[in-house]
């Protein structure tokens, strides 16, 4: 009889097929694996086609034709096993000889069986007598019945689903094979944008599932690709492979804007690709995942009758599919076999580009606003991550807010932001994110700012995948000097992925600022680095680099301003015995348009990044700030240090603190006076000029790490140096020294930065030191009397002594003037607090005797730290400077209390109480700057 129904879960009813016949008894299906012709083998699985005739056609001739150079060389072991680079599985695993020389050469026996004339009329005649199906392959799906049929009872392959070729229908299901023998079927495609069938269940005593059929791609504009199907499971007792997923489809692109509206269309999602099927109980590997569908990228906007509009979205990548579990666990050894891989993850699509603006006809300008740039897509996750999509580039426009002319926001022409990054499986890199796009170009106001970095995808126990660059920033018009133009900010760098063991994923890098003619736009900030559970941290991304003010000229100066550089990223933590990342290095300030008539300003240095947290490895440290820029008229200030990291204790090791990074050194003056009514205001926030010209103020030292476990503070970083002048300008000031980190060793502070050099104006005075780091206090002692019942009373233990401080930094030196006076010394920093002494533990009491046991002595407390040294002034041809006040000495620590000795009972006595400790004594004070 005709087996007429499929077995798979979701079978819409019955499946008429004609009738399929052939199959052997058991007997007759092993005489046919030892006598039967190494003629063409027919397929593994139904209705598609199968080389194992070649293989072994080619094994065969191998080992009977004779080369008379070299006979060993025809025994081809290649032929069966698959040469070296084989796509196939490892054919030297014990699951891949079981396949190779025992399940595939009987499979294809009887199937070679099953499908000969002679086969057919015996297995026919077996079907009638027996009244039921018991050997034959179930038919292939079709469009009236999509699902494959069932196998035979005994012997026999599921039939292959249907593949649809009608938009929007699924594939088929592949037959069940439901004997002790044979391949499910492999499930059909799906069509446009539909689901791929599930693959059928191999035989219950050796079988390999089937494989999953493909999702269907999508041929509409952002249209969605269907998902992979499941592979089938090995439902074999001994023997049988998960059949793998199915790819799932890929999306379509999104459409560009149309005249209704202009906005891009957003570009279709991947398809998840399909599961691995389980592999058999004893013997075989799981199917691997599908991989996941590619996803379109978004449409790009349209010029429409006054601004640009925005582009589309990215699409998101398809999954990948998990992989095929191990069908047993308690044939759990890797001799057995293993789980499948999953299938890898799609990468976004990119985002669409902003449409330009509306150009008049007659004098070419722009008439509004560029589009924004669409946003990257997120990639899928999987054995590997995908990357994430690229943001759009910003269109082009006037880059002027409507409401505010002035007002650097909602000027159009932004830069998408990037897609995030695919998350990873076991030792493989999580997904990079996707880089921010490009702003757009602002003719007659700002460039647009640069799109956003993704975040970087995690990672298992590999590495965590990198943040994507922060996008350019836009240029403002160059082209007219006349007309005051704005540069745009760089995007920010996105985050780095995170890991559970690896490395954590570097941050990325910001995107550096565009160019105008007044002003340069400021460089995006680096990304942070993420977090790893037990490795290590990454470093976190580097700031992006200013933009330059080209000149504007008002018919009367040429202005220029520097934009800032970007600040660093903050470097990755570890959670446990790894080793910190350092902060991401900080961008100069741009120096400002240097000539005849030029008034310009430097822009800022980035801050550095701070270094990230450890328990138990190295913690990092803060990197140093960025340098002013200089101007003819003022530099700009120096960037501040990046603090160190604090740190931890972790399992068996602790952590000491980072070190703070150094401030970057003011930008130089060139001497000219600011004239008044200088440029550059936006809305209610004054003109960066200010009022007079003046030299860079270093930048303050990051302070030093705190380390919470019994370890050392880190030191502070030291104030970066004032900018030089020239003309009547004033040196610029030195910077602050970052304090110390506390600790059982207090951290030192760093020293003020040095006062600028001046010609006719007076030197700059010195940066103050900073203070030192606070001591920690000492432990307290012990309790003699039990936490639990009936543990041992005791004396109460001496308190811990209090740590000294850490000290003071140095103030910095004056600055030099030819022709004015010179700077003062900066003051110095005070001393660091010592630490308190640990209170005595309480006595317990003596059960036996009644006698109160001793209370503990109090620890003395710490000595506080030694103030800085006042900085020497600075030479002048109109004087000296003053020489920098010393830093007061820190205080000392309080002292332990004394341990209350422990209670008498009955007749005992009380224990006497300890002794209080010794209050520790001030640090000596730093020594005046000469």
């Amino acid at each position: 009889m005709s087996r007429r129904d499929s077995s798979q879960p979701g079978n819409t009813g019955a499946r008429h097929r004609k009738r399929v016949v052939g199959a052997t008894s058991t007997a007759g299906a092993f005489l046919a694996f030892g006598l039967a012709p190494l003629a063409a083998a027919p397929a593994a699985h139904a209705d598609a086609d199968f080389d194992l005739g070649d293989l072994f056609g080619d094994l065969l001739s191998s080992w009977t034709s004779t080369d008379v150079g070299d006979t060993a060389a025809t025994w081809d072991l290649d032929a069966l096993f698959g040469g070296a680079g084989s796509a196939a599985g490892d054919p030297f695993s014990w699951t891949g000889i079981m396949d190779q020389w025992f399940y595939e050469p009987l499979h294809t026996m009887t199937q070679l069986w099953i499908t000969s004339p002679f086969g057919m009329s015996i297995d026919g005649m077996i079907n009638d007598w027996s009244g039921l199906y018991l050997i034959g392959n179930g038919v292939a799906g079709t469009e009236d019945s999509p699902d494959g049929g069932d196998g035979g009872l005994w012997f026999g392959d599921g039939g292959a689903g249907w593949s649809s070729d009608q938009d929007g229908v699924a594939g088929g299901d592949g037959g069940a094979a439901l004997g002790w023998l044979g391949n499910g079927g492999d499930g059909g495609a799906g069509g446009v944008g539909a689901d791929g069938g599930d693959g059928g269940a191999g035989g219950w005593f050796m079988g390999n599932g089937g494989n999953g059929g493909a999702g269907g791609a999508a041929t509409a504009a952002g249209g969605d690709g269907g998902d992979g199907g499941d592979g089938g499971a090995a439902a074999a007792w001994f023997f049988g492979n998960g059949g793998a997923g199915g790819v799932g489809g890929a999306g379509l692109d999104g459409a560009a804007g149309a005249a209704a509206n202009g906005v891009g269309g957003a570009g279709g999602a991947g398809g998840n690709g399909g599961a691995g099927g389980r592999s058999g109980y004893m013997f075989g590997d799981g199917g691997k995942g599908g991989a996941g569908g590619a996803a379109g990228n978004g449409g790009d906007g349209m010029t429409g009758a006054t601004d640009g509009a925005n582009g589309g979205t990215g699409g998101q990548g398809g999954n990948g599919g998990a992989g095929g579990a191990r069908g047993s666990n308690y044939y759990a050894g890797a001799f057995y076999g293993s789980a499948g891989a999953a299938g890898d993850g799609a990468d976004g699509g990119n985002g669409g580009n902003g449409g330009g603006a509306a150009i008049d006809s007659v004098t070419g300008a722009y008439l509004g606003q560029g589009g924004n740039g669409g946003g990257g897509g997120t990639a899928g996750s999987g054995e590997h991550g995908g990357n994430g999509g690229t943001g759009g580039n910003g269109g082009d426009g006037n880059g002027l807010n409507t409401t505010d002319p002035t007002l650097p926001y909602n000027t159009g022409g932004q830069g998408g932001s990037g897609g995030q990054g695919g998350n990873s499986l076991g030792a493989n890199t999580g997904g990079n994110g996707g880089d921010g796009g490009k702003g757009g170009l602002g003719t007659v106001g700002f460039g647009g700012s640069g799109g956003s970095g993704g975040w970087g995808g995690t990672s298992d126990s590999g590495t965590g995948g990198a943040g994507g660059a922060g996008g350019l920033g836009g240029n403002g018009g160059t082209d007219d000097p006349t007309v005051a133009t704005t540069g745009g900010a760089g995007g920010y760098g996105g985050w780095g992925g995170a890991s559970n063991s690896g490395t954590s994923g570097a941050g990325g890098n910001g995107g550096a600022g565009g160019d105008g003619t007044l002003r340069g736009g400021s460089g995006g900030g680096g990304g942070n680095s993420g977090y790893s559970q037990t490795g290590n941290g990454g470093a976190g991304g580097n700031g992006g680099a200013a933009g330059k003010g080209l000149g504007y000229d008002d018919g009367t100066t040429v202005w220029s301003i520097g934009g800032n550089g970007g600040s660093g990223g903050t470097g990755g933590s570890s959670g446990s015995a790894g080793n910190a990342g350092n902060g991401g290095i900080a961008a100069d300030g741009a120096d400002g348009l240097t000539g005849a008539n030029v008034v310009s300003l430097g822009g800022n240095g980035g801050d550095g990044g701070a270094g990230g947290t450890s328990s138990g490895g190295l913690a990092g440290n803060g990197s140093n700030g960025g340098a002013g820029g200089s101007g003819t008229a003022s530099g700009g200030q120096g960037g501040q240090g990046g603090q160190g990291g604090d740190g931890f204790s972790g399992l068996a090791t602790k952590s000491a603190g980072g070190n703070g990074g150094d401030g970057g050194a003011g930008g130089d003056s060139g001497g000219v006076d600011t004239p008044a009514g200088a440029p550059g205001a936006q809305g209610t926030i004054p003109s960066p000029f200010g009022d007079t010209s003046h030299a860079g103020t270093g930048g303050a030292g990051g302070t030093g790490g705190h380390s919470y476990n019994g370890l050392a503070g880190g030191t502070g970083g030291n104030g970066g140096a004032g900018g030089n002048a020239t003309g009547a300008v004033d040196g610029g000031t030195g910077g602050q020294g970052g304090a110390g980190g506390g600790g059982v060793t207090a951290g030192n502070a760093g020293n003020g930065g040095a006062g600028g050099s001046a010609v006719d104006g007076n030197g700059g005075d010195g940066g103050a030191g900073g203070t030192g780091g606070t001591a920690d206090n000492g432990a307290d002692g012990t309790s003699g009397i039990p936490l639990l019942p009936g543990s041992p009373n005791g004396p109460g233990g001496n308190g811990g002594n209090g740590n000294t401080g850490g000290t003071g930094g140095n103030g910095g030196v004056g600055g030099t003037s030819t022709n004015g006076t010179g700077g003062n010394g900066g003051a110095g920093g005070g001393g660091g607090n010592g630490g308190g002494g640990g209170a005595g533990g309480p006595g317990g009491t003596d059960p036996d005797t009644g006698n109160g046991f001793d209370g503990g002595d109090g620890g003395n407390g710490g000595n506080g730290g030694t103030g800085g040294n006042g900085g020497a002034h600075g030479a002048g041809g109109a004087g000296n400077g003053t020489g920098g006040t010393a830093g007061d000495g820190g205080s000392g620590g309080a002292a332990g209390a004394a341990g209350p000795g422990g209670a008498a009972t009955g007749t005992g006595t009380p224990g006497t109480d300890g002794a209080p400790g010794t209050a520790g004594t001030a640090g000596a004070d730093g020594t005046p700057g000469a």
